[in-house]
């Protein structure tokens, strides 16, 4: 017959010396709930042993059976018993019940003592495991104010005593400097313990391709991204009615600008399968009226619901902001409504913005904690609308070469705003049916497709970065044309060929080179001699023009003082030192008879430092009238 624990702590007392003090005295304790009511048994019993002189013993063995069960309820121990818990999960030593997680150690004086982890419920209940870092995060439920919660955090939150307060007592978690090492401690063990119903889920915090698999379309992939991309992620999703949506955008796809922005909006997708560098496609009108917006929403209908301030983003941000959110866009086309709002941030030139984002990979930023974060990398199209040109004839090549400009002359479309009202009920089907093309399509086939359309681009007069961008735009239409809108031709090079930027208009040495010699026909009187029938000319003289005639045939060379050159050109915008190389290698510089640039002469009358430039007239290529035979047609 079980005992009782008067029974056992009297019993205490008739022990003789040579009789060893019973396992139940011991067990018994494990048995009382009551922190208090457990804490006057052991009372009683360590002053029974007191007055038979065994104190030192019972207080050791009393520490072993404690270290004992400690070890058993590490290997067997406790369940979590929170009413509404999503899943139970082992806890050992833990006491993880509706009044909170508690557990016990002992003091100095080998006194067990109740230790608690926290006042309130709270668990693990999944672990993601991102598939592009391999680093972890752990998802916490809690209950508080009446109802469970959830909190994802980076797995070191879940392991240091510092950064758990910092973060977790934000939200209302409670954990302070005193019992932060014992949250950690439950957590640490709630997760060792529970290795298979803990096992980590892979998770993603972006939008796009990972491997095969494309998110938010993947199924058994996690999306675990950060609460500033909430309004882009809820609006990647399908709504409305897809028929009316097709019928409707087949006939906004009859102009022919709203069609390559379609293009580029799917292109994006395109990017990383054919391997080749993100691209701009800019829709602008010094004009407004002109739909050039609504042709961005509707490119952007393919995706999800293309409302402003969701797929669609005003330009009101920052540098960093555009860098990030490329980043969580990942393969998505990034599109952006009048650029020109933030022209004051780029110092009135966009060339730099150009140059970050079609790299397609960000700069190195330090963490405000040590070390630094994940370098992020993308590769999608982007489509932005402005009121004036995103390149201006200063820009450099790598700029101009990056991006599709189109200028919009007229109206894009008759009714804009039954536009937007149909876009913004009907969306997001036909992402996910590109998708899924790609998914089953042979990559290299797609890119023996791009090749084509590339080679026979190269051959007009254009750069490979302008032929690359089209050509993806081209192979994007086709497929467009073959799933979606299958009453549709399919776009050629003839139809984009006028959209191309000219080799010359892009080379930077080219343009650098007509401005000086417009800037020379419209300052005559600078480059001729003061004196005699010239003596009006009371400013600078900047130079002359040398011409044979007895040779007319021969092109005229203007010879032109150093500085003013090199000054003119900054003021424009170019670096003399680049362009002169360029120049020299075109034979538009004449060297001296050591070879060098730089000729020490005399100009009526004056020795200094000149640069003889050779005037040709052949300007640049008109593009439109250029006539080839282009294959692939």
């Amino acid at each position: 017959m079980e005992k009782s624990q008067e029974e056992l702590v009297a019993g205490i007392q008739e022990l003789t010396p040579d009789q060893p003090f019973p396992d139940e005295v011991f067990y018994r304790i494990f048995d009382i709930d009551d922190y208090v009511e457990r804490t006057k048994y052991i009372e009683e019993l360590k002053n029974k042993a007191k007055i038979i002189s065994r104190s030192r013993e019972f207080t050791s063995i009393l520490k072993a059976f404690f270290m004992d069960y400690q070890q058993r309820m590490m290997e067997h121990g406790n369940t979590t018993q929170f009413t509404g818990q999503s899943v139970e999960l082992q806890c050992g030593p833990w006491r993880a019940n509706d009044l909170g997680v508690t557990s016990q150690k002992f003091d100095k004086t080998g006194m067990p003592v109740q230790i608690m982890a926290c006042i309130h419920p709270i668990m693990p209940i999944e672990i993601l495991k991102n598939v592009d870092t391999g680093e972890e995060r752990i998802k916490l439920a809690y209950f508080k104010y009446g109802a469970w919660n959830q909190v994802t955090v980076n797995r070191e939150v879940c392991a240091d005593n510092t950064a758990i307060v910092k973060v977790l007592s934000k939200i209302g978690i409670e954990v302070t400097s005193e019992n932060a090492k014992f949250l950690v401690r439950y957590l640490s063990d709630c997760i060792g313990m529970n290795p298979s119903t803990l096992a980590p889920v892979r998770s993603i915090n972006r939008l796009g391709w990972c491997a095969n698999e494309f998110m938010p379309y993947a199924k058994d992939i996690v999306y675990d991204g950060d609460k500033e991309y909430d309004a882009i992620f809820r609006n990647v999703h399908e709504g409305g009615d897809y028929q009316i949506w097709k019928a409707h955008c087949s006939s906004l796809r009859k102009n022919e600008i709203i069609r390559l922005a379609f293009a580029a909006s799917f292109g994006s997708v395109l990017i990383e399968p054919l391997q080749i560098l993100p691209f701009v496609l800019y829709i602008w009108s010094g004009e407004s009226g002109t739909c050039k917006t609504v042709a961005i929403m509707a490119a952007m209908s393919i995706w999800g619901n293309p409302k402003m301030g969701g797929l669609v983003k005003t330009m009101n941000t920052t540098k960093v902001g555009i860098m990030r959110t490329s980043a969580f866009l990942y393969s998505l086309p990034f599109a952006g409504d009048e650029l020109q709002t933030m022209k004051d941030k780029w110092n009135g030139n966009f060339d730099q913005l150009i140059y970050q984002i079609t790299e397609g990979i960000d700069k190195v930023r330090g963490r405000a904690s040590g070390g630094v974060d994940e370098t992020k990398t993308w590769h999608n199209s982007y489509l932005f609308t402005g009121e004036e040109p995103i390149t201006k004839s200063n820009s450099r090549a790598g700029s101009k070469n990056r991006v599709i400009e189109i200028e919009v002359e007229e109206k894009l479309l008759a009714d804009g705003n039954q536009t937007v009202s149909i876009l913004t009920e009907h969306y997001g089907h036909a992402g996910k049916k590109l998708v899924s093309y790609l998914q089953d399509a042979d990559s290299r086939k797609l890119r023996e497709e791009y090749k084509e359309y590339f080679d026979a681009m190269c051959q007009l007069d254009t750069t490979e970065k302008q032929a690359m961008a089209m050509a993806c735009i081209l192979v994007a239409d086709r497929i467009l044309t073959d799933v979606i809108f299958q009453d549709e031709t399919a776009l050629t090079i003839h139809d984009v060929k006028k959209y191309l930027r000219s080799a010359k208009e892009v080379d930077i040495a080219e343009r650098s080179y007509e401005m000086v010699l417009n800037w020379i026909a419209k300052n005559p009187i600078r480059f001729k001699n003061p004196e005699g029938i010239d003596a009006a000319n009371k400013g600078e003289v900047w130079g002359r023009i040398d011409s044979d005639e007895d040779h007319p045939e021969q092109q005229p060379v203007a010879v032109i003082n150093k500085d003013v050159l090199c000054d003119i050109l900054e003021r424009n915008g170019f670096d003399y030192a680049a362009v002169s190389k360029k120049w020299a290698a075109k034979g538009r510089i004449i060297r001296n008879s050591q070879g060098k640039m730089v000729h020490q002469t005399k100009v009526y009358g004056v020795k200094a430092s000149y640069i003889k430039l050779n005037m040709e007239d052949d300007g640049f290529v008109d593009f439109e009238e250029e006539q080839m035979d282009l294959p692939f047609e």
